[in-house]
C-alpha cells in the first residue's frame, strides 16, 4: 500500500480539550490500566520467581504457562466483546473487576502448581478482559481523536509500572509474602467496580456531552451500537489480520520487557532494590512517552506512527545486548518510552478503519488475533532463559519480528472503511 497521505475523514487534531466528562473518563480508563497492568504483568516479575521458589519449580518454566493461559483468555475476551457489545461496557465492565479480584486472591493463596496453573488462567481471562474493556470505554467517548486520549490513557500502564512493584515488595517486607500484595490489589479492583457502576457512562450522549468533546458530532439517539459489521465480514477484511499480526508484534516488546524487567536486571548485577527502583524511574519517564505515542499518532497518522515506533523499539531493544551499565539503561528508558504506543495502537487502528459501532465487533476480533501473537513472547523468553540462561538470543528473535512488523504497517491500509449497513464510512 505504502505510505498514505491525510484523510479528510480522520481528525488530526492533537490537542486535549476533552472537557471536565471527557478528562474524568481519561482518568477512569487509566485507572482501569493500572489495575491492568498491576495484576497481569507487573506481578510477573515478583509473583512468578516467588511461588516458583515456594512450589519448587523453574521460574522460566512456570512462566511459559503464560502462553496457554493468554489463548485461553481469548477464548474468554470473544465472548466478553460480544456480550459488551449488547449490555454496554460500563455493566460488563465492573462485574469483570470484581471476578479479576476473586481470581488474583485465588492466584496468592493456592498451594499447588495445579492450583497455580488454574489461577493464573483465570487471572489472565479477567485481566485481558480489562484490557479489551478499557479500550472499548476510550472509543465510545473519543471515536476521532482516540489517538491522544488513549495517550493520556495509558499513562495508567506507566504510573502501575513505577509503582506496583514498591508496593508489592513493601507489603511482602511487611507481611512476609508476595501474596499479600495480589490481595490488596484485589480490594482495589473492586474499588474500581464501584466506580465503573456509579460514575460511569457508556457514551459521552448519555451524560449529555459531546463524542470528542466536538458539538459539531452529531448526537446519538440509540445508545446501542448500529453496524452491519459481523464477526465474519471482519475476518474477511486484510486489514483486521494485518492490524492483528502487526499490533500483536508491538505487545510482544512491552509484555517481554516489563514481565522480565526486573529479573533481566538482576542477570546483569544490579541488586534487586536497584532493579525495582529502575523500573520506576523509567516508567516516570515512560509517562511522557504516552502521551508522546498518542500525540504522534493524532498529528500524524497511525500508519506513519507506528512504523516510528517499530524502529524505535528496534534501536531499544538492540541496547540489551550492550554490556555495562550504561547499555542496561538506555535500554530500560527508551522500552519504557514504548509502553504506551504499544498499547494505543490497537483500538486507534481499528477505530480508524472500521469506525466507531463497526469498532464494537471488530475490536474483539483483532484484538484475539493481536493476543495469539503476542502471548508468544512467554515462550520465546522463557524458552531462551531456559536454554541459555539469559533472556539474550528470545530479544534477538524479537528483533526480527518488529522488523516483520514494519513491513505489515507500510503495506496495511489504515483508510476508514464503508459500514455495511448503509454503505458509508462512519468514523465518528
Amino acid at each position: 500500500m505504502g505510505f498514505q497521505p491525510k484523510n479528510p475523514e480522520v481528525s488530526y487534531d492533537a490537542r486535549s480539550n476533552f472537557g471536565a466528562k471527557g478528562w474524568w473518563v481519561i482518568i477512569f480508563t487509566a485507572m482501569h490500566w493500572y489495575m491492568f497492568s498491576t495484576i497481569s504483568i507487573i506481578p510477573m516479575n515478583l509473583v512468578v520467581p516467588a511461588r516458583a521458589a515456594e512450589l519448587g519449580v523453574d521460574p522460566g518454566a512456570l512462566l511459559s504457562f503464560n502462553t496457554p493461559g493468554g489463548y485461553i483468555a481469548l477464548v474468554f475476551v470473544f465472548f466478553l466483546g460480544k456480550i459488551a457489545k449488547s449490555k454496554g461496557v460500563k455493566l460488563v465492565g465492573g462485574i469483570n473487576l470484581i471476578l479479576a479480584a476473586i481470581a488474583v486472591v485465588f492466584w496468592g493463596s493456592v498451594g499447588s502448581i495445579t492450583g497455580y496453573v488454574v489461577a493464573l488462567f483465570l487471572v489472565l481471562c479477567f485481566s485481558t478482559g480489562i484490557e479489551l474493556l478499557t479500550n472499548m470505554m476510550v472509543t465510545n467517548w473519543f471515536p476521532r481523536k482516540k489517538g491522544i486520549a488513549i495517550g493520556w490513557s495509558t499513562m495508567g500502564l506507566n504510573i502501575s509500572s513505577a509503582t506496583a512493584a514498591i508496593i508489592y515488595v513493601a507489603i511482602a517486607a511487611r507481611f512476609g509474602s508476595m501474596s499479600y500484595g495480589l490481595y490488596f490489589m484485589a480490594a482495589i479492583a473492586v474499588i474500581l467496580a464501584v466506580v465503573t457502576f456509579t460514575a460511569f457512562k457508556n457514551y459521552p450522549e448519555e451524560w449529555n456531552a459531546y463524542p470528542d468533546n466536538d458539538p459539531n458530532s452529531p448526537k446519538r439517539e440509540d445508545m446501542k451500537p448500529k453496524t452491519g459489521w459481523t464477526n465474519k465480514k471482519v475476518l474477511t477484511q486484510k486489514e483486521t489480520w494485518l492490524v492483528g499480526i502487526g499490533t500483536g508484534i508491538l505487545g510482544m516488546t512491552t509484555w517481554g520487557f516489563v514481565t522480565t524487567l526486573i529479573p533481566t536486571m538482576m542477570m546483569k548485577g544490579f541488586p534487586q532494590p536497584t532493579a525495582v527502583m529502575m523500573m520506576t524511574i523509567a516508567s516516570i519517564i515512560g509517562a511522557f512517552g504516552s502521551y508522546f505515542w498518542g500525540f504522534i499518532d493524532q498529528k500524524f497518522g497511525i500508519q506513519k506512527a507506528a512504523i516510528f515506533l517499530s524502529i524505535w523499539l528496534i534501536v531499544g531493544i538492540a541496547f540489551i545486548f550492550v554490556p555495562g551499565a550504561a547499555g542496561a539503561w538506555i535500554y530500560v528508558i527508551l522500552l519504557a518510552m514504548t509502553i504506551g504506543g504499544t498499547n494505543n495502537y490497537p483500538p486507534s487502528m481499528t477505530a480508524q478503519i472500521f469506525g466507531r459501532d463497526g469498532t464494537t465487533v471488530a475490536f474483539p476480533v483483532i484484538y484475539i488475533i493481536k493476543a495469539a501473537i503476542m502471548f508468544v513472547v512467554y515462550t520465546i523468553l522463557g524458552q531462551s532463559l531456559n536454554l541459555t540462561g539469559s533472556y539474550n538470543t528470545g530479544w534477538g528473535i524479537i528483533i526480527i519480528l518488529v522488523a516483520v512488523g514494519i513491513v505489515v504497517f507500510y503495506i496495511c491500509n489504515f483508510n476508514p472503511k464503508k459500514d455495511p449497513i448503509n454503505n458509508e464510512i462512519v468514523n465518528g
